[in-house]
Protein backbone atom coordinates (compact mmCIF):
# COMPACT_ATOMS: atom_id res chain seq x y z
CA UNK A 1 0.00 0.00 0.00
CA UNK A 2 1.17 3.51 -0.83
CA UNK A 3 -0.07 7.02 -0.55
CA UNK A 4 0.55 10.21 -2.48
CA UNK A 5 -0.01 13.35 -1.61
CA UNK A 6 1.10 16.02 -3.76
CA UNK A 7 3.18 14.15 -5.79
CA UNK A 8 5.44 12.56 -2.61
CA UNK A 9 4.79 8.73 -2.89
CA UNK A 10 5.83 6.18 0.13
CA UNK A 11 4.97 3.23 1.57
CA UNK A 12 3.24 2.99 4.46
CA UNK A 13 2.98 -0.79 4.74
CA UNK A 14 7.53 -0.88 4.98
CA UNK A 15 8.73 -2.29 8.02
CA UNK A 16 12.26 -1.29 8.48
CA UNK A 17 14.26 -4.80 9.93
CA UNK A 18 15.41 -4.91 13.01
CA UNK A 19 18.47 -2.86 14.40
CA UNK A 20 20.31 -6.29 14.85
CA UNK A 21 19.76 -6.77 10.98
CA UNK A 22 21.65 -3.55 9.65
CA UNK A 23 24.54 -2.90 8.56
CA UNK A 24 26.92 -1.72 10.71
CA UNK A 25 30.54 -3.04 8.86
CA UNK A 26 33.27 -1.00 9.74
CA UNK A 27 35.30 -2.56 7.38
CA UNK A 28 32.98 -1.44 4.56
CA UNK A 29 34.72 1.76 3.18
CA UNK A 30 31.42 3.37 1.47
CA UNK A 31 29.61 2.95 4.70
CA UNK A 32 31.82 4.81 6.71
CA UNK A 33 32.02 7.71 3.92
CA UNK A 34 28.54 8.41 4.46
CA UNK A 35 28.50 7.88 8.47
CA UNK A 36 31.62 10.07 8.53
CA UNK A 37 29.80 12.77 6.26
CA UNK A 38 26.48 12.30 8.55
CA UNK A 39 28.24 12.87 11.77
CA UNK A 40 30.30 15.51 10.69
CA UNK A 41 27.05 17.18 9.58
CA UNK A 42 24.63 16.37 12.96
CA UNK A 43 27.82 18.42 14.82
CA UNK A 44 27.54 21.44 12.41
CA UNK A 45 24.28 21.41 12.93
CA UNK A 46 24.38 21.71 16.55
CA UNK A 47 27.24 23.89 16.77
CA UNK A 48 24.76 26.71 14.66
CA UNK A 49 21.66 25.58 16.85
CA UNK A 50 19.70 23.70 14.14
CA UNK A 51 17.32 21.76 14.05
CA UNK A 52 17.86 19.21 10.83
CA UNK A 53 19.84 17.92 8.67
CA UNK A 54 19.82 17.77 4.91
CA UNK A 55 18.32 14.94 3.00
CA UNK A 56 22.01 14.93 0.91
CA UNK A 57 23.63 13.21 4.60
CA UNK A 58 20.89 11.38 5.53
CA UNK A 59 19.70 9.45 2.59
CA UNK A 60 23.15 8.11 1.80
CA UNK A 61 23.47 6.64 5.60
CA UNK A 62 20.39 4.96 5.60
CA UNK A 63 20.24 3.20 2.37
CA UNK A 64 23.80 2.00 3.39
CA UNK A 65 22.85 0.60 6.32
CA UNK A 66 19.58 -1.54 4.84
CA UNK A 67 20.08 -5.26 3.78
CA UNK A 68 20.03 -5.70 0.64
CA UNK A 69 16.53 -5.76 -1.08
CA UNK A 70 15.00 -4.56 2.34
CA UNK A 71 14.79 -1.22 1.49
CA UNK A 72 11.64 0.89 0.86
CA UNK A 73 11.24 1.68 -3.17
CA UNK A 74 10.99 5.42 -2.41
CA UNK A 75 12.95 7.73 -0.51
CA UNK A 76 10.02 9.78 1.23
CA UNK A 77 9.87 6.44 3.15
CA UNK A 78 13.35 6.53 4.38
CA UNK A 79 12.94 10.23 5.55
CA UNK A 80 9.56 9.70 7.07
CA UNK A 81 11.25 7.06 8.74
CA UNK A 82 13.93 8.89 9.83
CA UNK A 83 12.27 12.00 10.93
CA UNK A 84 8.92 10.84 12.88
CA UNK A 85 10.52 7.79 14.30
CA UNK A 86 14.78 7.49 14.97
CA UNK A 87 14.75 11.16 15.79
CA UNK A 88 11.99 10.71 18.08
CA UNK A 89 14.18 8.46 20.19
CA UNK A 90 15.50 11.37 22.32
CA UNK A 91 15.58 12.45 25.72
CA UNK A 92 13.62 16.16 27.07
CA UNK A 93 17.28 17.21 26.08
CA UNK A 94 17.62 16.10 23.00
CA UNK A 95 20.16 13.19 23.42
CA UNK A 96 19.57 9.99 21.89
CA UNK A 97 18.36 7.18 23.81
CA UNK A 98 20.56 4.69 24.96
CA UNK A 99 20.17 1.53 23.00
CA UNK A 100 18.21 3.22 20.48
CA UNK A 101 18.61 3.45 16.66
CA UNK A 102 19.58 7.26 16.95
CA UNK A 103 22.63 6.17 19.13
CA UNK A 104 24.03 3.64 17.46
CA UNK A 105 23.95 5.84 14.16
CA UNK A 106 25.60 8.38 16.28
CA UNK A 107 28.10 5.71 17.92
CA UNK A 108 29.17 3.57 14.83
CA UNK A 109 31.27 6.92 13.04
CA UNK A 110 32.79 8.15 16.58
CA UNK A 111 34.01 4.45 16.78
CA UNK A 112 34.86 3.08 13.49
CA UNK A 113 34.93 6.28 11.17
CA UNK A 114 36.85 8.64 12.86
CA UNK A 115 39.02 9.84 9.62
CA UNK A 116 35.80 10.22 7.47
CA UNK A 117 34.69 12.67 10.01
CA UNK A 118 37.82 14.80 10.28
CA UNK A 119 37.44 14.65 6.30
CA UNK A 120 33.77 16.06 6.79
CA UNK A 121 34.52 18.76 9.22
CA UNK A 122 34.82 21.55 6.92
CA UNK A 123 37.99 22.21 8.78
CA UNK A 124 39.55 25.36 6.90
CA UNK A 125 43.01 25.54 8.61
CA UNK A 126 45.28 28.94 9.22
CA UNK A 127 47.08 30.15 6.15
CA UNK A 128 48.39 32.99 7.50
CA UNK A 129 50.15 31.01 9.73
CA UNK A 130 50.79 27.56 7.79
CA UNK A 131 50.63 28.24 4.77
CA UNK A 132 53.55 27.31 2.05
CA UNK A 133 54.58 30.88 1.87
CA UNK A 134 55.00 31.02 5.56
CA UNK A 135 56.66 27.74 6.00
CA UNK A 136 59.48 28.59 3.18
CA UNK A 137 60.01 31.54 4.94
CA UNK A 138 60.28 30.17 8.30
CA UNK A 139 63.14 27.90 6.82
CA UNK A 140 64.27 30.52 4.72
CA UNK A 141 65.09 32.47 7.90
CA UNK A 142 66.28 29.75 9.87
CA UNK A 143 68.88 28.57 7.40
CA UNK A 144 69.65 32.33 6.78
CA UNK A 145 70.87 32.53 10.62
CA UNK A 146 71.92 29.66 10.76
CA UNK A 147 74.95 30.52 7.68
CA UNK A 148 75.40 33.92 9.50
CA UNK A 149 76.11 31.80 12.96
CA UNK A 150 78.77 29.62 11.27
CA UNK A 151 80.28 32.21 9.55
CA UNK A 152 80.21 34.93 12.63
CA UNK A 153 81.60 31.73 14.31
CA UNK A 154 84.55 31.70 11.96
CA UNK A 155 85.30 35.08 12.18
CA UNK A 156 85.22 35.34 16.30
CA UNK A 157 87.64 32.70 15.95
CA UNK A 158 90.10 33.91 13.11
CA UNK A 159 90.33 30.93 11.50
CA UNK A 160 89.84 32.04 8.17
CA UNK A 161 91.87 34.94 8.62
CA UNK A 162 94.70 33.25 9.94
CA UNK A 163 94.75 30.71 6.43
CA UNK A 164 93.87 33.04 3.58
CA UNK A 165 94.81 36.35 2.42
CA UNK A 166 92.46 39.84 3.55
CA UNK A 167 91.84 39.76 -0.31
CA UNK A 168 91.28 35.98 -1.11
CA UNK A 169 87.55 34.68 -1.67
CA UNK A 170 87.11 32.87 1.74
CA UNK A 171 88.05 36.56 3.51
CA UNK A 172 85.52 38.37 0.94
CA UNK A 173 83.11 35.99 1.44
CA UNK A 174 83.48 36.90 5.45
CA UNK A 175 83.61 40.31 5.45
CA UNK A 176 80.46 40.22 2.95
CA UNK A 177 78.56 38.45 6.20
CA UNK A 178 80.48 40.67 8.84
CA UNK A 179 79.06 43.63 7.03
CA UNK A 180 75.14 42.63 6.14
CA UNK A 181 74.82 41.15 9.41
CA UNK A 182 73.39 44.13 11.18
CA UNK A 183 70.76 44.77 8.33
CA UNK A 184 69.52 41.16 8.65
CA UNK A 185 69.11 41.47 12.27
CA UNK A 186 67.04 44.20 12.17
CA UNK A 187 65.11 42.86 9.57
CA UNK A 188 64.90 39.71 11.72
CA UNK A 189 63.30 41.58 14.60
CA UNK A 190 60.98 43.47 12.72
CA UNK A 191 59.75 39.93 11.46
CA UNK A 192 59.19 39.12 15.11
CA UNK A 193 57.61 41.94 16.16
CA UNK A 194 54.96 41.76 13.75
CA UNK A 195 54.71 37.73 14.21
CA UNK A 196 54.30 38.36 17.98
CA UNK A 197 51.45 41.69 16.88
CA UNK A 198 49.71 39.39 14.80
CA UNK A 199 49.36 36.69 17.35
CA UNK A 200 48.13 38.86 19.86
CA UNK A 201 45.31 40.09 17.29
CA UNK A 202 45.08 36.40 16.75
CA UNK A 203 44.96 35.37 20.56
CA UNK A 204 42.65 37.97 21.36
CA UNK A 205 40.19 36.68 19.10
CA UNK A 206 40.33 33.44 20.75
CA UNK A 207 39.73 35.34 24.14
CA UNK A 208 36.89 37.45 23.41
CA UNK A 209 35.30 33.88 21.64
CA UNK A 210 35.86 32.64 24.63
CA UNK A 211 33.90 34.91 26.72
CA UNK A 212 30.68 35.34 24.27
CA UNK A 213 32.00 38.09 22.72
CA UNK A 214 33.19 36.50 18.98
CA UNK A 215 32.12 33.88 16.81
CA UNK A 216 33.83 31.71 14.90
CA UNK A 217 35.70 27.71 14.06
CA UNK A 218 38.97 26.53 14.56
CA UNK A 219 40.44 29.14 16.90
CA UNK A 220 42.19 26.17 18.70
CA UNK A 221 44.15 25.60 15.85
CA UNK A 222 45.03 29.09 14.73
CA UNK A 223 45.95 30.17 18.61
CA UNK A 224 48.04 26.78 18.66
CA UNK A 225 50.25 27.73 15.63
CA UNK A 226 50.14 31.48 16.52
CA UNK A 227 51.84 31.28 19.79
CA UNK A 228 54.17 28.54 18.57
CA UNK A 229 55.08 30.42 15.44
CA UNK A 230 55.32 33.92 17.34
CA UNK A 231 57.69 32.56 19.85
CA UNK A 232 59.66 31.01 16.98
CA UNK A 233 60.74 33.79 15.68
CA UNK A 234 62.09 35.77 18.20
CA UNK A 235 64.98 33.12 17.97
CA UNK A 236 66.50 34.34 14.62
CA UNK A 237 67.21 37.37 16.19
CA UNK A 238 68.34 36.11 19.45
CA UNK A 239 70.91 34.04 17.48
CA UNK A 240 72.35 36.94 15.67
CA UNK A 241 72.32 39.08 19.10
CA UNK A 242 74.12 36.75 20.90
CA UNK A 243 76.91 35.80 18.47
CA UNK A 244 77.59 39.92 17.73
CA UNK A 245 80.59 40.95 20.03
CA UNK A 246 80.65 44.27 18.85
CA UNK A 247 77.44 45.76 18.43
CA UNK A 248 76.74 49.13 18.93
CA UNK A 249 74.09 50.08 21.08
CA UNK A 250 71.00 51.21 19.11
CA UNK A 251 68.24 52.53 20.56
CA UNK A 252 65.52 51.73 18.24
CA UNK A 253 66.51 48.15 18.40
CA UNK A 254 66.58 48.19 21.89
CA UNK A 255 62.92 49.78 21.79
CA UNK A 256 62.07 46.81 19.26
CA UNK A 257 63.66 44.36 21.88
CA UNK A 258 61.28 45.75 24.07
CA UNK A 259 58.24 45.51 22.12
CA UNK A 260 58.84 41.90 21.61
CA UNK A 261 59.64 41.27 25.42
CA UNK A 262 56.09 42.93 26.22
CA UNK A 263 53.92 41.40 23.30
CA UNK A 264 55.68 37.62 23.99
CA UNK A 265 54.30 37.90 27.68
CA UNK A 266 50.68 38.72 26.72
CA UNK A 267 50.76 36.17 24.01
CA UNK A 268 51.35 33.86 26.79
CA UNK A 269 48.81 35.21 28.91
CA UNK A 270 46.35 35.22 26.38
CA UNK A 271 47.20 31.48 25.11
CA UNK A 272 47.39 29.85 28.98
CA UNK A 273 43.77 31.73 29.16
CA UNK A 274 42.13 30.30 26.60
CA UNK A 275 43.41 27.24 26.38
CA UNK A 276 43.18 26.34 30.18
CA UNK A 277 39.24 27.66 30.34
CA UNK A 278 38.05 27.07 26.36
CA UNK A 279 39.56 23.43 26.70
CA UNK A 280 38.85 22.28 29.83
CA UNK A 281 34.73 24.06 30.03
CA UNK A 282 34.08 22.14 26.52
CA UNK A 283 35.69 19.00 27.20
CA UNK A 284 33.54 18.51 30.25
CA UNK A 285 30.51 19.85 28.08
CA UNK A 286 31.57 17.27 25.89
CA UNK A 287 31.63 14.44 28.50
CA UNK A 288 28.10 15.35 29.40
CA UNK A 289 26.92 15.71 25.60
CA UNK A 290 26.69 19.07 25.61
CA UNK A 291 27.67 19.58 22.10
CA UNK A 292 27.48 23.43 22.08
CA UNK A 293 30.72 23.66 20.20
CA UNK A 294 31.12 20.23 19.42
CA UNK A 295 33.46 21.22 15.77
CA UNK A 296 36.19 22.48 18.15
CA UNK A 297 36.00 20.09 20.45
CA UNK A 298 35.84 16.86 18.67
CA UNK A 299 38.69 18.49 16.04
CA UNK A 300 40.98 19.07 19.14
CA UNK A 301 40.42 15.43 20.72
CA UNK A 302 39.48 12.81 17.10
CA UNK A 303 41.37 14.82 14.33
CA UNK A 304 43.86 16.62 16.10
CA UNK A 305 47.75 14.94 16.35
CA UNK A 306 47.05 15.11 20.85
CA UNK A 307 49.95 13.34 21.46
CA UNK A 308 52.64 15.56 19.11
CA UNK A 309 51.27 18.62 20.88
CA UNK A 310 50.88 17.61 24.11
CA UNK A 311 54.37 15.05 24.07
CA UNK A 312 56.24 17.66 21.56
CA UNK A 313 54.59 21.42 20.46
CA UNK A 314 53.81 22.36 24.11
CA UNK A 315 57.01 21.37 25.63
CA UNK A 316 58.79 22.56 23.24
CA UNK A 317 57.15 25.56 23.47
CA UNK A 318 57.28 26.01 26.96
CA UNK A 319 61.08 25.62 26.83
CA UNK A 320 61.78 27.98 24.54
CA UNK A 321 59.87 30.56 26.56
CA UNK A 322 61.67 29.51 29.03
CA UNK A 323 65.15 30.23 27.41
CA UNK A 324 63.74 33.69 25.64
CA UNK A 325 63.26 34.92 29.74
CA UNK A 326 66.30 33.28 30.62
CA UNK A 327 68.02 35.41 28.22
CA UNK A 328 66.48 38.43 29.09
CA UNK A 329 67.69 37.93 32.73
CA UNK A 330 71.34 37.91 32.16
CA UNK A 331 71.24 40.81 29.71
CA UNK A 332 70.03 43.01 32.05
CA UNK A 333 72.13 41.17 34.99
CA UNK A 334 74.82 41.70 32.64
CA UNK A 335 74.33 45.24 31.72
CA UNK A 336 73.67 46.20 35.37
CA UNK A 337 77.00 44.18 36.63
CA UNK A 338 78.87 45.70 33.65
CA UNK A 339 77.82 49.53 34.71
CA UNK A 340 78.54 48.93 38.51
CA UNK A 341 82.05 47.36 37.43
CA UNK A 342 83.46 50.59 36.27
CA UNK A 343 82.94 52.41 39.26
CA UNK A 344 83.92 50.18 41.98
CA UNK A 345 87.53 48.94 42.72
CA UNK A 346 88.83 45.47 43.11
CA UNK A 347 86.73 44.32 39.94
CA UNK A 348 89.56 43.82 37.51
CA UNK A 349 90.40 40.43 38.14
CA UNK A 350 86.70 39.25 37.41
CA UNK A 351 85.94 41.31 34.82
CA UNK A 352 89.32 40.01 32.73
CA UNK A 353 87.97 36.87 33.32
CA UNK A 354 84.77 37.82 31.55
CA UNK A 355 86.48 39.21 28.89
CA UNK A 356 88.11 35.60 28.18
CA UNK A 357 84.58 33.57 28.41
CA UNK A 358 81.77 35.69 27.73
CA UNK A 359 82.68 34.89 24.10
CA UNK A 360 82.20 31.23 24.54
CA UNK A 361 79.10 31.64 26.36
CA UNK A 362 77.44 33.77 24.14
CA UNK A 363 78.47 31.17 21.17
CA UNK A 364 77.28 28.11 23.34
CA UNK A 365 73.96 30.30 24.31
CA UNK A 366 73.78 31.29 20.28
CA UNK A 367 73.85 27.36 19.12
CA UNK A 368 71.65 26.07 21.79
CA UNK A 369 69.00 28.28 20.28
CA UNK A 370 69.91 27.85 16.66
CA UNK A 371 69.18 24.24 17.57
CA UNK A 372 66.00 24.81 19.41
CA UNK A 373 64.86 27.04 16.35
CA UNK A 374 64.97 23.91 13.89
CA UNK A 375 63.68 21.97 16.63
CA UNK A 376 60.40 24.05 16.61
CA UNK A 377 59.97 24.71 13.50
CA UNK A 378 60.54 21.02 12.63
CA UNK A 379 57.99 19.97 15.04
CA UNK A 380 55.54 22.69 13.94
CA UNK A 381 56.16 21.32 10.00
CA UNK A 382 55.37 18.00 11.31
CA UNK A 383 52.26 18.72 13.17
CA UNK A 384 51.15 21.03 10.19
CA UNK A 385 51.34 17.76 7.67
CA UNK A 386 49.61 15.50 10.14
CA UNK A 387 46.73 18.14 10.46
CA UNK A 388 46.51 18.41 6.51
CA UNK A 389 45.95 14.50 5.98
CA UNK A 390 43.44 14.50 8.43
CA UNK A 391 41.59 17.30 6.58
CA UNK A 392 39.22 16.98 3.76
CA UNK A 393 38.72 19.24 0.74
CA UNK A 394 37.70 22.26 2.24
CA UNK A 395 41.60 22.44 3.98
CA UNK A 396 43.13 26.16 2.85
CA UNK A 397 45.73 25.32 5.70
CA UNK A 398 48.73 24.84 2.72
CA UNK A 399 47.34 27.84 0.36
CA UNK A 400 49.22 30.96 -0.54
CA UNK A 401 48.08 34.36 0.24
CA UNK A 402 48.78 37.66 -0.53
CA UNK A 403 50.51 38.50 3.24
CA UNK A 404 52.38 35.39 2.89
CA UNK A 405 54.39 36.60 -0.52
CA UNK A 406 54.76 39.44 0.98
CA UNK A 407 56.56 37.59 4.39
CA UNK A 408 59.08 35.88 1.85
CA UNK A 409 59.88 38.68 0.23
CA UNK A 410 60.79 40.03 3.67
CA UNK A 411 64.63 38.63 3.21
CA UNK A 412 64.98 39.77 -0.22
CA UNK A 413 66.72 43.13 0.78
CA UNK A 414 68.87 40.83 3.24
CA UNK A 415 70.04 39.01 0.40
CA UNK A 416 70.42 42.26 -1.94
CA UNK A 417 72.55 43.66 0.30
CA UNK A 418 74.87 40.60 1.07
CA UNK A 419 75.04 40.40 -2.82
CA UNK A 420 76.17 44.12 -2.93
CA UNK A 421 78.71 44.01 -0.47
CA UNK A 422 80.48 40.84 -1.54
CA UNK A 423 80.45 42.11 -5.29
CA UNK A 424 81.72 45.50 -4.18
CA UNK A 425 83.73 44.82 -1.08
CA UNK A 426 82.50 46.21 2.46
CA UNK A 427 84.08 49.78 2.50
CA UNK A 428 82.10 50.68 -1.50
CA UNK A 429 79.06 48.04 -0.60
CA UNK A 430 78.11 50.10 1.89
CA UNK A 431 78.70 53.35 0.84
CA UNK A 432 76.31 52.44 -1.69
CA UNK A 433 73.57 52.72 0.75
CA UNK A 434 74.66 55.97 2.70
CA UNK A 435 74.04 59.31 0.92
CA UNK A 436 76.72 60.90 -1.65
CA UNK A 437 77.64 62.94 1.35
CA UNK A 438 79.57 60.49 3.54
CA UNK A 439 81.62 56.96 2.61
CA UNK A 440 82.35 54.33 4.96
CA UNK A 441 86.09 53.97 6.41
CA UNK A 442 87.42 51.02 7.56
CA UNK A 443 87.85 51.44 11.32
CA UNK A 444 91.07 49.47 11.69
CA UNK A 445 92.59 51.45 8.56
CA UNK A 446 96.34 52.99 9.63
CA UNK A 447 95.21 56.09 8.12
CA UNK A 448 93.08 56.64 11.01
CA UNK A 449 96.22 57.20 13.27
CA UNK A 450 96.80 55.63 16.45
CA UNK A 451 94.45 58.57 18.64
CA UNK A 452 91.59 57.94 15.92
CA UNK A 453 92.02 53.94 16.32
CA UNK A 454 91.90 54.34 20.45
CA UNK A 455 89.13 56.93 20.32
CA UNK A 456 87.09 54.33 18.24
CA UNK A 457 88.25 51.47 20.44
CA UNK A 458 86.70 53.55 23.70
CA UNK A 459 83.44 54.44 21.64
CA UNK A 460 82.90 50.71 20.77
CA UNK A 461 83.58 49.34 24.00
CA UNK A 462 80.81 52.03 25.40
CA UNK A 463 78.28 50.87 22.54
CA UNK A 464 78.84 46.91 22.06
CA UNK A 465 75.97 46.06 24.18
CA UNK A 466 73.60 46.11 21.86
Amino acid sequence: MSGNVSRVVWETDWQPPPISALNFDSSNETLCKVAGAWKAQSLSVLQEGQELITTQFVLPYLESILPANQGPSDPWTLLYWYDNYIMMDRTSDGMPLEGSLLAKLNVFPMESCVDDICKNLDWVGDPDVSGRGMIITYYFAAGLVTVYFCALTLSSLGIIRQRHAPKSRSSLLLSAFEASVNGFLDATLIFAASMLAAACFRLSQAFLQDNGEGRGHWMLYASIGSIYMSTFSIFPPLVLQSILQDLRRNWLRILVWAIIVIFMIANEVLFEIFLQTYVKRYVESYAEDNLSDGLEVFWYWMCNPFTLLEKGILPILHLAQAILVLNAICYVAYIGWKRKSRDIQGWPRLRAFWEKVHRYIRTMNAAFCCLLMWTMIGLFHAYRDIVNGAAGEENQNSNWTFGQVLAVATWIPVAVEFLTVLKYGPEQGLSKKLSPKFTVVSATESSLGGEKEAQYARVADEHSDF
